[in-house]
Order: structure tokens, then sequence, then C-alpha cells
């Protein structure tokens, strides 16, 4: 996780109103997850549970049965990608977009190997937003072609 540099007072109030709670993170990086959020107004839960707002999941596949659970309880579950994009943005990311839901393969999309996405155009946030999506799917990114 990078480190996120001053706290103004709206960066102090980002997580404002989100009680949240980490899974299947290491613990160091727990730690720093939880305190980057804490420092800005967010609440730890501790375990998911009853009044979660958030849970924030590493490694772990979208079908799991906490997060089927969290989802079915109304409760937003979104990938670390949703706190770093956040803290980026300095302002809360749109927990509802596909890039923040918990990959449902850990091998990527079948077939999306042979896919090949050129990034040449594209600025800062969209480029960065599909970088992640290649990523996640395994395809392969052209960087700089024309």
């Amino acid at each position: 996780m990078p480190a996120h540099g001053g706290q103004d007072a709206d960066n102090r109030r980002l997580f404002a109103g989100v009680r949240f709670a980490l899974l299947g993170f290491d613990p160091v990086s727990e730690s720093q997850y939880r305190s980057e959020m804490v420092q800005r107004g967010g609440v730890d839960a501790g375990a998911y549970g009853a009044g979660c707002t958030h849970l924030i999941v590493c490694d772990l596949l979208y079908d799991n049965p906490i997060c089927v659970a969290a989802r079915k309880d109304g409760t937003k579950v979104v990938s670390e990608q949703w706190v770093d994009d956040s803290l980026d943005l300095g302002e809360m990311a749109d927990a509802d977009r596909v890039l923040y839901r918990p990959v449902r393969d850990f091998s990527g999309i079948p077939g999306s190997q042979s896919l090949r996405i050129c990034l040449t155009g594209y600025q800062k946030n969209w480029r960065d937003d599909i970088m992640y999506l290649s990523y996640t799917f395994q395809s392969i990114l052209l960087i700089g072609v024309t």
C-alpha cells in the first residue's frame, strides 16, 4: 500500500460514515489499511457483522461465502483497490464500480490471454483503470503503440 501524504481537514473525513471490516489481508497490509482508514474517519468493525457498511477483501473470490453473505446483507464488498483509489482521489471512489469487485477467478477471465489492449491516448485515471483491469483479466497490454 503506498504511503499517502499530509492530511487536511477534508482528508481526515475521507471515510466518514464507513464502518468496515478487512478480510484476507496479510498482517502487515491489514494494519496499514486499517490505520489509513481510521485516520481518515473510518470505523473499524473488527470482524464482518451487523452494522458493517463495507467489507474490504484481499485475495478472496467474489463467490467466497462471506462475500456472498455480505452482499446479501446489503454491505458493499470491495477489493483493496477501492481504498487505494479513494486515497489517491481524495474522495471516496464509487464502491459500486465493477473495478472494485473481488475477482471471480484468480486465473482471470477464460480466453482473455488473447486480448490485446492498447493504452495509446488514454490519460491518468482511465489509463490506470484499464491497466488494473487488464492485470485482473490476465490479458496483454500494448503500451505506447501507434
